[in-house]
C-alpha cells in the first residue's frame, strides 16, 4: 500500500510540475525573455509606433546585453492589431559613430532588416553589435487603414 501511495504522490508532484511548465511556457512574449532578445530594455523603450493621427500600432522595444555587447530590438504590435496578420517590420544599424546625433550622422557599419512580412504578432528579433558605437533604430507597421513610423535618432551609444 506504501508502495501505490507514494507511486501516486510523485505522478501527482511531476503531474503538477508539468502543468506548471506548460502554463509558464504559453505566457505572453514580454514574459517570455524579451521576444527572443537577451539583456535589459534600455531606458525610455519601449518606444510607441503611431499613425499620422497618432494612434499606436505598435511598440518598439530596444535591448542591451552588456555581457556579449550587441544590441537587439522587435517591434511588437498593440491593441486589436496583435494577433492579426499585417505588415510590420524592425530594422536596427550599428553607426560609425561613438556619439548621439541626427539619425543623418549614422554611418551604417551593419544593417539588419528583420525581412519584413505580414506577421501577427512582431517583427524580430534583429541584433547588431553595440559596444563603442551608437546605433539608430527604425519600426513599421501598417494598420487597416493606417501606417506607423517610428525612426529613431542615434542613441544608446
Amino acid at each position: 500500500m506504501r508502495t501505490i501511495a507514494r507511486r501516486m504522490a510523485v505522478a501527482a508532484a511531476a503531474l503538477l510540475a508539468v502543468a506548471g511548465g506548460i502554463t509558464f511556457s504559453t505566457a505572453t512574449p514580454a514574459m517570455a525573455g524579451g521576444w527572443g532578445c537577451s539583456g535589459t530594455e534600455v531606458s525610455d523603450s519601449p518606444f510607441a509606433v503611431k499613425a499620422y493621427g497618432g494612434q499606436v500600432l505598435s511598440h518598439v522595444h530596444l535591448f542591451w546585453d552588456g555581457s556579449t555587447g550587441r544590441n537587439c530590438a522587435v517591434n511588437v504590435k498593440a491593441g486589436s492589431l496583435y494577433g492579426t496578420a499585417g505588415f510590420i517590420s524592425i530594422r536596427l544599424i550599428e553607426c560609425r559613430e561613438d556619439t548621439p546625433g541626427g539619425s543623418s550622422d549614422c554611418t551604417s557599419i551593419e544593417n539588419r532588416p528583420d525581412g519584413s512580412d505580414n506577421y501577427r504578432y512582431y517583427a524580430g528579433p534583429v541584433s547588431v553589435p553595440g559596444s563603442g558605437h551608437c546605433i539608430w533604430v527604425e519600426g513599421i507597421t501598417s494598420g487597416p487603414s493606417a501606417i506607423g513610423y517610428y525612426t529613431s535618432p542615434t542613441f544608446h551609444c
